[in-house]
C-alpha cells in the first residue's frame, strides 16, 4: 500500500491548530507525521519552512514542551512520527534522550548511525557517492528518504525526475520502502512519483503553505483527495 507523509513543524501555527490539523491527518489515515523540530537557522530549508520555524519558537517552544506535545500525540494518534531537525534541535532538545517517544529521526546535517539512535532515517540525491550512499542504508530503518532532486526545501516548480536513477541505485543494495520527497505539491504529483516505483510521498513546504493560507475545511479536503489515490 503506498504511504503518504506530511510535514509540519511542531505546534505550527499554534498548538490548537496544529492538533486540529493532526485530527484531520488521522480521520483521513494518513500514514507518517514528519514532525519539524523549530531551530533558529533551518539553513537547509526554504523560507516556508524557515519562517514556519521562527513562529514557533517565538512562542516560547523549549524540550519540555516538546515532551509534552510527543506525549500527546502518541496517547491519540495511530501515524507514525519521524522528527525531523537539525544538528541544532538534536543538541538543544536532547533528541537522542531515549525518554523520547518518537518512530524515527532525520537530521539533515548529522548523520544519525544506529549507535545513536534505534531508527534514523537518511536523505538521498542524485549526488550522492555509491560509498556514502551504502553506509547510509546500513544507518537506516523504516524508509530511505529520496529528494526528488537536490535543492532547498520550497524551491522547486516541479518534480524533478532525478529521483528515479537514485531510487534504482537504493533498490541495489536495501529493500527499504522509499519516500520521495521535494518538489511535491497536488495530486498529480503524488501520483507521478508513484507511477515511478516511489512506496510513499512526502509533502512539506506546500503543506506548510496550505495550513498558513487554508481553512481547516479546505486542509481536509485536501488531505482526504491524496488519501484517495490508489
Amino acid at each position: 500500500m503506498k504511504q503518504l507523509a506530511l510535514y509540519l513543524p511542531c505546534c505550527y501555527p499554534n498548538e490548537h491548530q496544529f492538533f486540529s490539523i493532526l485530527d484531520i491527518m488521522e480521520k483521513y489515515h494518513v500514514d507518517v507525521l514528519e514532525l519539524g523540530i523549530p531551530v533558529a537557522n533551518a539553513h537547509m530549508d526554504g523560507k516556508i519552512i524557515q519562517n514556519s520555524h521562527k513562529q514557533v519558537l517565538e512562542q516560547g517552544f523549549n524540550k519540555v514542551y516538546l515532551n509534552k506535545i510527543l506525549q500527546q500525540i502518541r496517547e491519540k494518534y495511530s501515524f507514525k512520527v519521524v522528527l525531523m531537525t537539525y544538528k541544532d534541535g538534536l543538541d538543544k532538545y536532547h533528541l537522542l534522550d531515549e525518554k523520547m517517544d518518537y518512530d524515527g529521526l532525520l537530521c539533515v546535517d548529522r548523520m544519525i548511525t544506529l549507535n545513536d539512535f534505534p531508527s534514523p532515517i537518511q536523505l538521498y540525491n542524485e549526488n550522492i557517492s555509491n560509498i556514502t550512499l551504502q553506509e547510509k542504508l546500513r544507518n537506516n530503518r523504516l524508509f530511505a528518504y529520496c529528494m526528488s532532486g537536490v535543492g532547498k526545501t520550497g524551491s522547486f516548480d516541479h518534480v524533478p525526475i532525478n529521483y528515479i536513477e537514485t531510487m534504482q541505485r537504493i533498490r541495489k543494495h536495501s529493500d527499504l520502502p522509499i519516500y520521495v520527497g521535494f518538489g511535491i505539491k497536488e495530486r498529480k504529483d503524488v501520483v507521478e512519483v508513484f507511477k515511478n516505483g516511489a512506496d510513499g510521498a512526502i509533502i512539506g513546504s506546500y503543506f506548510v503553505n496550505k495550513v498558513t493560507t487554508s481553512t481547516l475545511e479546505e486542509v481536509a479536503a485536501y488531505i482526504k483527495d491524496l488519501k484517495s489515490i490508489d
